[in-house]
């Protein structure tokens, strides 16, 4: 891992240690969906939250929400999520487990997943919780000058974390870390 993130990422891998944190933070999953298709630029789907009350209003995110009680599993959550929010049918087989992130401002520990695509999508999007969807070229995501820096507050600590700007929309916090770490995977 790159040298400005080592801190963030000591301190993420101590979640999995923390009582405290893993029984009173809500459960969430998202999948980071990323179309591989032959002969053509790989892209990462993200999606921009609708505008509302709470805390990740008009955030750009990653497609997943929070555990509902008929859900079996984070793996369910995400798969059912995603047929919500985006419409896309995703198979549990197929996620690919990324590292727990917790979410300080909202308290919620966010399970990741990416899955590997290798078709063209058919959105059916959620009008009430999504504003857009976006197919970001992981090309681009790789360029130096896609990547800033900034300080955030993650348990309890001011730290550096990677932020992305794509067509003027700002990807930082939890996504941006999980964007990151997942680009480091896609090398």
């Amino acid at each position: 891992m790159d040298a400005p993130f080592e801190r963030l990422f000591e301190l993420q891998s101590t979640i999995k240690h923390n009582r405290d944190l893993l029984q009173t933070a809500k459960q969430a999953a998202v999948v980071a969906i990323v179309i591989q298709k032959p002969s053509q630029e790989s892209k990462i789907v993200l999606i921009k939250r609708n505008t509302y009350d709470g805390h990740h209003s008009a955030q750009m995110a990653f497609p997943g929400g929070k555990v509902d009680q008929s859900d079996l599993s984070l793996r369910h959550t995400a798969i059912r999520e995603i047929e919500e929010e985006i419409g896309i049918q995703l198979d549990e087989d197929d996620l690919i487990e990324l590292p727990q992130h917790w979410v300080h401002v909202s308290n919620f520990l966010i399970q990741p997943y990416y899955v590997l695509i290798n078709k063209n999508l058919e959105y059916r999007v959620n009008k009430r919780e999504i504003n857009r969807i976006f197919e970001i070229p992981v090309a681009f995501l790789k360029q130096p000058d896609s990547l800033d820096f900034h300080e955030l507050t993650f348990m309890q600590e001011q730290i550096t974390a990677p932020r992305f700007y794509y067509e003027s929309e700002e990807i930082w916090g939890a996504t941006a870390i999980m964007l990151y770490q997942l680009i480091q995977l896609l090398d």
